[in-house]
């Protein structure tokens, strides 16, 4: 269960039963948090301002790289002193949020248990490279102690030759089952490419991977494209290309969102849209699709599908995992072009996200969320520490 940190700031002279009279005025604000409150004199989350005169010993307790919950009423000069340390905190670079409102805090408070909930699931998950990061993804590799201090999650970097080898691999009958092509020996070239990928996931008790997958291209004339959808099916994050800053996202908007994101391209910038394509996608994600070529080599298979909302959060980490861009989109279109990966959707963005997304890019690769996860991106990405662009 989650516990609420939770310490009590009240003028310097405050006597104990006073404190006291505020835990009871606290409990009483969000009564059905009560199993997760714990009181505590310091390394707190959140701070209940009693009263006027707190704010030297919240400016004494307050840390850089910590994000802080100032909860406020309108009793003894509560909410004139949250004012203060909220605006202290803006100017020391301090991240934090005021709520003063009942049932606003009680709201927030639930996504707030939810979020961190969610990003405590991420710790000890582990995460497999198989093969290296792509030579071009120059601005998304993400340090093995970076994602082990940041999230909690352990990267495993596999070499495809300690894996069965393609000519050694058996062919999987459900994966077969699963996908329609009239060419049968790709389909059965990419069901062994499955095949080795499962045992791997196995072997290494990973929760999720991201795979090297040109070399395959270039040596076999196959593609992990369908397998990458299989696995994002069965809800173990896969991602192309290496890339370590998408995949680790992939796995946190997991966590946050409940579903699976889709790890694209963007092909394309316009004055009001962006076109994001990529050759492989969780057919759950789609309302119909079907199995070709791979984009840029015309071999192997991948998924050309009608991506199935409208209403889409695009969202993506840096290598560095302290900066993330997230913004919310609507679905204008989903053609078919020729020049770009199979599966292809055209979004309309807020005029601030393009100029972000032309002038100061976290990389290629972003994310597309189902549905508007805006608010709870933004939680999680402030617990921990990550700002946002």
């Amino acid at each position: 269960m989650i516990q609420l940190r939770v310490k009590i700031m009240a003028f310097k002279e405050a006597e104990a039963k006073y404190i006291e009279l505020g835990k009871k005025r606290f409990s009483d604000m969000l009564p059905d948090l009560e199993a997760n409150i714990q009181f505590v004199e310091d390394d707190a989350d959140i701070l209940f301002i009693l009263s006027g005169g707190s704010e030297q010993a919240a400016k004494l307790l307050a840390e850089k790289n910590r994000f802080y919950i100032i909860l406020s009423n309108e009793l003894d000069n509560s909410n004139a002193a949250a004012l203060e340390i909220k605006a202290w905190m803006n100017r020391e670079g301090i991240s934090s949020v005021l709520l003063s409102n009942p049932e606003e805090m009680k709201a927030y408070m639930s996504k707030y248990i939810e979020v961190t909930s969610a990003i405590e699931a991420l710790k000890g998950k582990q995460l497999g490279l198989i093969g290296n990061v792509s030579d071009w993804l120059i601005a998304s590799s993400v340090e093995k102690n970076v994602l082990m201090s940041k999230l909690g999650i352990n990267l495993k970097q596999i070499d495809w030759k300690s894996l069965c080898s393609f000519e050694d691999a058996e062919i999987n009958n459900d994966f077969l089952s699963k996908f329609e092509y009239t060419d049968h020996q790709e389909k059965l070239n990419a069901s062994k490419i499955y095949n080795i990928l499962k045992d791997c996931v196995e072997n290494e008790k990973l929760d999720a991977l991201t795979v090297e997958c040109f070399p395959l291209v270039r040596q076999k004339s196959v593609t992990a494209c369908l397998a990458l959808s299989l696995f994002n099916d069965q809800q173990i994050p896969a991602g192309c290309e290496g890339d370590l800053a998408s995949i680790v996202g992939m796995m946190f908007a997991k966590e946050i969102s409940g579903s699976i994101p889709w790890m694209a391209n963007v092909a394309k910038i316009s004055e009001e849209a962006a076109l994001f394509a990529h050759c492989t996608i969780g057919t759950n994600l789609l309302s119909d699709y079907k199995v070709t070529t791979h984009f840029e080599t015309g071999l192997g298979t991948a998924i050309q599908g009608m991506y199935r909302y409208n209403d889409i959060t695009v969202f993506r980490f840096n290598s560095e995992l302290n900066k993330a861009f997230i913004t919310t989109g609507e679905v204008l279109d989903r053609p078919g072009y020729a020049t770009a990966c199979r599966t292809q959707i055209e979004v309309k963005l807020p005029q601030a996200a393009i100029t972000k997304l032309k002038e100061n890019p976290l990389g290629n690769h972003h994310l597309i969320l189902q549905g508007n996860q805006l608010e709870k991106l933004q939680l999680a990405c402030g617990l921990l520490g990550i700002e946002l662009i």
